[in-house]
């Protein structure tokens, strides 16, 4: 009778394994784990960028890959997966973040320090001995969406101006604790071209300056700090000074200073500020790195390619090659086709009358397309010129990643590249490649699987696994009518922002019809009324631009559903930000 009821447990205990054993859905919502042993079985394997295995099997086991092969014994207790039509990756690492930090909220009509010329560091935006553990919400959305995107793995740095603070390596786990996610702390000290308001450092020139008064004052300090250790009875005691004592690593090498760049002008800017200081260095954005090639190739940094690429276009890819033939010079009467396209641009066209008119504006927006694919394909030229780089998703929204990855492929980049790019690279930069980056035993269990080639269109993600945890993601819902489905924008509607010095509140206006959009837009934070130019509509996404006087020019990328609408707003030099609204009046119909 005993064997008989030991027997009818232990049933009862497998069947309610295997119905929860599942994992979970990737909705942030716990599901209980009953088994941390995992069996990939028959999926072809990437295990590393150029090294793939067909029919292998991949198992995880307490946070590690235990196996990997064709001829792998798969535990008694692991949940099998029936991976025959899947392809398994490494975990994606994204080289710089700011994935999981909330936006900061500050006093738009914050006052100004009594002497601007010579500010509180913390005002200016100086402010490297901050940690970005200590600002990270463990709960925060953007976990989860990065997460869907393929990602297990964020070099996280804080938000702000000048000098923010230091960097962690996170893991993309949600309802855990602040401690549970970070598995590297204090690898980075974020820099970048950001000057603070209405205050010193206030211009690119005033940071440089900036940065060579603190690099001088730290060595200074760090050398006093030598001499009271070697005898404290020969000097007074040095006081302390957390900014300084924050580059005291850097100084010394050991911590490396990742430094954005948001065009050609800041690269050389960093370039040279670095060759006269002699700090390490990461170079991140890379925004005009083609245009800079040369010395790049004979600095030798390791380099962090941004993902913010300029919208796209509906043309074909081969269409936007900035290597195309380009129209015969001069020739003003030059036809040029109805859509624009690169290689029909002529630096040499000259309008003489108003009748020539439409062959300049045709002439303009082959400028504008050939500039976009000049963009879109740096990747290509880094790697053309024998660079190597991670990826950073700084300023993208996480649903626009991997299709932006995909472009960068479409315009030139190796598939091997690119997956380095999200994998190995990135792992070798951050110092993880003995615990990430490609499929081995003994290596993190991060991981993604998909339903075929990462980098076709088509291909969907359907489980990412982080530290050996199943993160099932749900299949995208398609109808015939999808690729079909284009929303009016028209009307009015109510704008928010969140920026660091609160949010700012509008009204933006859209009218016309699909080719023919036009639209304003007023806020309290600025005078008069913005033209919104450059206005695309794809689907339920639209992206426009629009001018303002003290800040340039503004790109707006939106998400339209119903009448709500979610998306960024990015002002070169100042940043992205979260951006929401809602619809006030009816649409055109």
């Amino acid at each position: 009778m005993r064997a008989l009821t030991s027997v009818l447990l232990l049933f009862f205990l497998l069947s309610f394994d295997l119905q929860i054993a599942s994992g979970q859905v990737d909705s942030g919502e716990e599901v209980p784990i009953v088994t941390r042993t995992h069996a990939l079985i028959n999926a072809s394997v990437v295990r590393s960028p150029g090294h793939a295995a067909e029919q292998a099997t991949v198992v995880i086991r307490d946070g590690l890959i235990l196996s990997v092969g064709q001829n792998v014994v798969v535990p008694f207790d692991a949940e099998r997966v029936d991976a025959e039509s899947l392809t398994v990756y490494a975990g994606f690492i994204d080289g710089l973040s700011h994935v999981g930090l909330p936006v900061p909220k500050e006093e738009p009509d914050r006052e100004r320090p009594e002497n601007p010329a010579y500010p509180p560091d913390d005002e200016a935006g100086i402010q490297p001995q901050r940690d970005v553990q200590s600002m990270l919400d463990p709960d925060h959305k953007s976990l989860l969406d990065l997460r869907k995107a393929g990602f297990t793995a964020a070099h996280v740095v804080p938000r702000g101006r000048m000098l923010p603070g230091s960097g962690a390596v996170i893991l993309l786990l949600d309802g855990k604790s602040t401690n549970e996610l970070v598995v590297k702390r204090d690898v980075s000290l974020f820099a970048q071209f950001e000057p603070a308001r209405r205050m010193y450092p206030g211009t690119d020139m005033a940071i440089i300056a900036k940065w060579r008064q603190l690099h001088h004052e730290a060595a200074r300090r760090q050398r006093v700090e030598q001499l009271y250790a070697e005898d404290p009875t020969a000097l007074a005691r040095p006081s302390y000074d957390p900014v300084h004592y924050a580059l005291f690593p850097v100084l010394d090498g050991e911590k490396p200073v990742y430094f954005n760049a948001e065009n050609e002008l800041d690269l050389h800017r960093i370039l040279a500020l670095q060759a006269e200081l002699g700090f390490p260095v990461v170079i991140a954005g890379l925004k005009g790195s083609f245009a800079a090639i040369d010395k790049l190739n004979a600095a030798n940094h390791p380099l962090i390619l941004g993902l913010d690429l300029p919208p796209a276009t509906e043309k074909k890819a081969e269409s936007d090659s900035p290597d195309s033939t380009q129209a015969a010079p001069g020739d003003a009467a030059a036809e040029l086709p109805e859509a624009a396209t690169p290689q029909q641009y002529d630096p040499m066209l000259r309008t003489h009358s108003f009748e020539d008119i439409e062959a300049e504006k045709k002439n303009l927006e082959a400028r504008l397309e050939l500039e976009r694919a000049k963009h879109v394909s740096a990747a290509a030229t880094l790697h053309g010129a024998g660079l190597t780089f991670g990826l950073s998703t700084l300023g993208v929204k996480p649903s626009e990643v991997l299709s932006n990855v995909r472009r960068m492929v479409e315009h030139g980049l190796a598939e091997d590249a690119a997956l380095a790019a999200l994998t190995t690279n990135p792992a070798d930069i951050l110092g993880l490649s003995a615990s990430m980056g490609t499929i081995d035993p003994g290596k993190m269990g991060n991981l993604v699987v998909a339903t075929g080639p990462i980098f076709d269109e088509d291909t969907e993600i359907r489980y990412v696994f982080v530290d050996g945890k199943k993160f099932e993601i749900e299949a995208r819902r398609r109808s015939a009518s999808d690729s079909a489905a284009v929303v009016n924008p028209t009307g009015t509607w109510s704008i928010t922002v969140s920026s660091p010095d609160g949010d700012v509140h509008g009204t933006m206006v859209l009218r016309g019809s699909d080719g023919n959009w036009s639209g304003t837009l007023t806020t309290n934070m600025m005078d008069g009324t913005a033209d919104l130019h450059d206005i695309e509509i794809e689907g339920t996404s639209i992206s426009f631009q629009f001018h303002v006087d003290s800040v340039g020019e503004v790109t707006a990328s939106l998400d339209i559903t119903g009448d709500e609408f979610d998306g960024t707003v990015t002002a070169s030099g100042l940043g992205t930000f979260p951006a929401s609204g809602s619809r006030t009046s009816d649409p055109e119909m």
